[in-house]
């Protein structure tokens, strides 16, 4: 027993965790690491628990949890300067102004003009319908397309997709032979159906609220 008593302060100056080093993996964004080497009672514990949160947040596209850890974030007692209150103010002022262009963007859309690119001629052709768009609540990225009457006059589309968009408001899908894309420029939708014959380009025209 004396000998045990006498190994005690060894023992816990292995578990003693290393601020300095803590530190040094938040810098490095290296999150997990930072609470692997903290413990409940280390002042950075807390945000270094967050930020893994934040980023499990970010790769799975839930920018409105993104937003709200940030916020837990920026009222924690950290410096301005701190780099884990920088990175979560620099997220979600991002995040922010991509949940505004999320929020423009749903809408119905009806196409415009329609274009078959052979690749070696483009020609137009009769392309018709609407699309109601709308975004996840959850996973802000993941839209609803609400097809009526939507491509070609010969067999136009009924039903309901889900588009898993990136960040930059594109998609793409893939088909057996080909492939389709999904692009947003300001208020225009560009889809394409690229296959064996060509491409196929739909541009649909957001349709304001008295259309």
């Amino acid at each position: 027993m004396k000998r045990l008593l006498l190994l005690m302060p060894f023992f816990l100056i292995g578990c003693t965790s290393d601020p300095t080093q803590i530190q040094d993996e938040l810098e490095h964004y290296q999150y997990t690491k930072a609470v692997d080497l903290s413990t409940d009672q280390d002042e950075m514990n807390e945000p270094a628990r967050l930020m893994v949160q934040l980023e499990q947040a970010l790769a799975s596209y839930r920018l409105q949890d993104v937003v709200t850890i940030s916020k837990k974030i920026e009222q924690l007692n950290l410096p301005d300067d701190h780099t884990v209150r920088e990175r979560a103010v620099s997220i979600r002022l991002s995040v922010d102004a991509l949940l505004q262009d999320l929020s423009r963007l749903e809408a119905t859309y009806r196409v415009d003009r329609s274009l078959l690119d052979t690749g070696a001629s483009e020609e137009k052709f009769d392309g018709q319908g609407d699309i109601e768009i709308r975004f996840d609540d959850e996973h802000s990225l993941i839209a609803t397309f609400l097809y009526d009457d939507f491509g070609m006059k010969e067999a136009p589309r009924q039903g309901t997709d889900e588009i898993r968009f990136e960040p930059d408001l594109t998609a793409r899908v893939p088909l057996s032979e080909g492939v389709i894309s999904y692009r947003f420029i300001r208020t225009t939708l560009k889809i394409t159906y690229e296959g064996p014959g060509g491409k196929r380009i739909y541009y649909l025209k957001q349709l304001k609220d008295d259309a």
